[in-house]
């Protein structure tokens, strides 16, 4: 997946949760892209790929974020006053913060 393809405020599925990430970080929650790191290097692998950064999600870390690998991109049509406070809702609720 290209950086173009991620952007901040996109909406993000969790699809596989890594051992380092923090609890609330798990397959099935949505979580608001904060900002998209173009090229960043696996400490583990040493592959270089796309990494994210979520709203209320926990930071990793100053030399750490989330792989996009984990997460898929959800497109939802063009979202009404509903959708925003249900999406608002969703976020706070997996941030802990309900």
């Amino acid at each position: 997946m290209m950086a173009d393809d991620w952007n901040v405020d996109d909406l993000a599925l969790c699809i596989s949760r890594h051992e380092r990430y923090p609890p609330e970080v798990r397959p099935g929650v949505i979580l608001i892209v904060r900002e998209v790191i173009g090229d960043m290097v696996d400490v583990v692998t040493g592959h270089h790929g796309i990494a994210l950064r979520f709203r209320g999600a926990p930071d990793l870390g100053p030399r750490a974020a989330y792989c996009a690998r984990r997460f898929r991109k959800i497109t939802p049509c063009e979202a009404d006053a509903f959708d925003h406070e249900v999406i608002d809702i969703m976020t706070e609720a997996a941030a802990g913060h309900e």
